[in-house]
């Protein structure tokens, strides 16, 4: 047989799967074809983008993530397919705490998903690279920010944004709930993220929990990964004679899939430094990962620390989700999900 009858034989294969209705003796021959040569498993890994692509499209379900670096096979894939064409794919593919006792003062930025404890208005300021217009976080930003634990230019297009409104003094925002208390200013957008009970996981507190961005796949290192920006801290009007520290607590949850899917999650914390309506740059950053089970009943928690550097004008913190290797090319329908973000901030003197 040559190339482009077994290419042929590949595409019949591939289509039948997808349409679920291979036979098991089809699925064993799809099996051979792919692991038989690079070819067949390029062509295979084409073949499952399309498709995946398709579904993406009819489904208007997420935005594509259009990078303005240069070009790279990277795709959205919150797409179902069949769990045949999963365990193919698999087989195929190659080869931070709870609040601790620290000095006098001690502050909570409550997230809990089930109140909204103050009023929230509307603009559309800090929506850039989050929403329904998909090009705006393309647009200029107010300045740059120099991130240790950004992953990619939405969350850096929503923290500038969230920034620059916090450094205006506006106290609205369409994207995400300010919210104002004695020495700092929050800018939250967690209670925009909820969603009910879906793909049999209850939400921890209350009626909501926090639903992640569909992941994006880089096929080249074989990586899938989202990242959420959930909070971006004001504490400009703290004394610089107090010392700060903040505890960051989340509790996280992934739905069910016909195939093993190992995903790390990680919350993070960042400190910016920066004059009004300039550039910002990273003076220390902390973050703790965790594997999620497979146990949908359960949530998991997740923990970060951090003494606050001196000078900080802005705290962000942030959640991703991510798997790697082989696996991260397959569909994940499923969703990452989160729950009860608590921040505390507590202070001593110097």
């Amino acid at each position: 047989m040559n190339k482009y009858d077994s290419f042929q034989e590949l595409d019949q294969l591939t289509s039948k799967t997808f349409d679920e209705i291979a036979t098991s003796s089809d699925l064993k021959r799809l099996e051979d074809l792919i692991t038989s040569n690079k070819s067949m498993r390029k062509r295979y890994a084409s073949l499952v983008m399309q498709e995946s692509l398709l579904h993406w499209e009819t489904g208007g379900v997420v935005d594509f993530v259009e990078e303005t670096a240069p070009k790279r096979n990277i795709v959205n894939f919150p797409i179902f397919a069949s769990a045949a064409a999963a365990i193919v794919a698999l087989v195929s593919a190659w080869g931070f705490s709870k609040q601790s006792p620290y000095g006098g003062n001690s502050q909570q930025i409550s997230s809990n998903n089930s109140e909204i404890k103050q009023f929230a208005g509307k603009t559309s300021l800090a929506t850039k690279g989050f929403g329904g217009d998909k090009e705006s976080y393309l647009q200029p930003l107010p300045f740059k920010i120099e991130s240790r634990t950004f992953s990619d230019s939405r969350n850096q297009s929503l923290a500038a944004s969230a920034i620059e409104l916090l450094e205006s003094d506006q106290r609205f925002d369409e994207g995400a709930i300010v919210k104002i208390d004695k020495d700092f200013t929050t800018w939250d957008r967690t209670e925009h993220l909820t969603v009910p009970a879906e793909n049999g996981i209850l939400p921890l507190d209350g009626a909501g929990m926090i639903k992640l961005s569909g992941m994006v796949v880089n096929v080249d290192t074989q990586t899938a990964s989202v990242q959420e920006t959930l909070q971006v801290v004001d504490i400009r009007g703290l004394s610089p004679l107090l010392s700060s520290k903040i505890d960051a607590e989340i509790s996280l949850n992934k739905g069910a899939t016909a195939y093993p899917q190992s995903t790390e999650f990680e919350l993070s914390v960042e400190a910016l430094k920066g004059e009004i309506g300039q550039d910002k740059r990273s003076i220390g950053s902390a973050s703790n990962a965790l594997f999620a089970d497979t146990d949908q009943a359960t949530w998991e928690n997740l923990t970060s620390s951090f003494v606050v550097p001196e000078g900080t004008d802005f705290l962000v913190v942030s959640v991703t989700a991510r798997i790697e290797g082989p696996e991260s090319l397959l569909p994940n329908p499923s969703g990452n999900y989160a729950d009860s973000l608590r921040v505390n901030f507590s202070t001593s003197a110097r």
